[in-house]
């Protein structure tokens, strides 16, 4: 018998390196984060109104996708929408959307619970929102924990889960402000800077690159940097790369003067925000003092959180 009721979460994620270039086929690192969307699919019965959404192209791009998976009549359906992320600010949640939404379906209509579809109907999803995404928030929205992501064709993507044998301790992110752009227009400015200047652009994102290698030798405590440097430094690439405004870089210069790492997350903004920054300090109660101060929006995260799940099903 099918359910009547089901409650699905998954989580959003931060990039700890690799943004943009992942995209070009360089590698990624990805954490969940203890930051969810819940998706609530109720069947109601036939008296029930129409499925209510938001006006959003993705959600109901997603719908439609789902539905000609499952075969249900949204008429039937109610849907609740749950979301503990901030939206627009580099964190996934619309990967994170997009997965909860599909694993719903599958579990309101007793579909073998498969994580391999479930994710690949999620990145179909990312790209009628954002055109040319590399996969890897849909990957870590449905798979969790730490993830070395690297897209290396269209069809044929790496992932591995990495697991960290130093202790990362929480990492906090300020809001710099909702990017005015849209993550597919950020993707899409880098994409124009490669075309009039591929020599300069590749040669920054090989070296951010490099910085995610070097993260990774910390992660699995085979480098003795610290996060703190490897933050700076793939801050000031992505600085090159025009994907950072002039107010985020402002917040940025003012946690590294007080002895921070700092860097955005995700896929930046030009004309105002950039979204969440992360923040790396070995004294957690003074980032937190400091930003309080300045009355910053400052949110702590837990990293390498559980993937899409099952929160209800009746």
């Amino acid at each position: 018998m099918k359910p009547r009721m089901v409650k699905v979460s998954a989580p959003g994620k931060v990039i700890l390196s690799g943004e943009h270039a992942v995209v070009y086929g360089y590698p990624a690192i990805l954490a969940a984060v203890d930051k969810r969307i819940s998706i609530e699919l109720d069947k109601a019965g036939k008296r029930v109104k129409p499925i209510s959404l938001p006006k959003s192209g993705l959600l109901k791009y997603a719908l439609k996708r789902t539905i000609g998976l499952t075969g249900i009549n949204p008429g039937a359906l109610r849907i609740k929408i749950d979301s503990r992320l901030p939206i627009g600010s580099g964190m996934g949640s619309s990967a994170a959307l997009s997965v909860a939404l599909v694993g719903a379906f599958y579990k309101l209509t007793r579909l073998p619970w498969d994580l391999k579809k479930i994710n690949e109907i999620g990145y179909e999803i990312e790209k009628k929102q954002h055109g040319n995404p590399s996969g890897g928030d849909n990957t870590i929205a449905t798979y969790g924990g730490f993830l070395w992501y690297r897209k290396e064709a269209e069809n044929f993507k790496i992932f591995f889960p990495v697991k960290p044998k130093r202790r990362l301790g929480r990492i906090f992110l300020v809001n710099t402000g909702k990017p005015i752009e849209t993550t597919g227009e950020m993707v899409s400015l880098v994409a124009e800077r490669y075309k009039k200047n591929p020599e300069g652009v590749k040669k920054l994102l090989e070296a951010i690159a490099n910085t995610t290698k070097s993260l990774l030798r910390y992660i699995l405590e085979e480098e003795k940097s610290s996060l703190v440097g490897i933050f700076k430094e793939n801050e000031r690439y992505l600085e090159q790369l025009g994907v950072v405004s002039q107010k985020a870089r402002k917040i940025i210069r003012v946690f590294e003067r007080i002895g921070a790492g700092a860097k955005i997350t995700g896929a930046g903004g030009k004309k105002d925000g950039s979204g969440m920054i992360l923040i790396r300090h070995p004294d957690e109660e003074k980032i937190i003092k400091f930003a309080e101060d300045r009355n910053l929006d400052i949110l702590s995260v837990r990293l390498g959180e559980e993937g899409v799940r099952v929160e209800k099903e009746i």
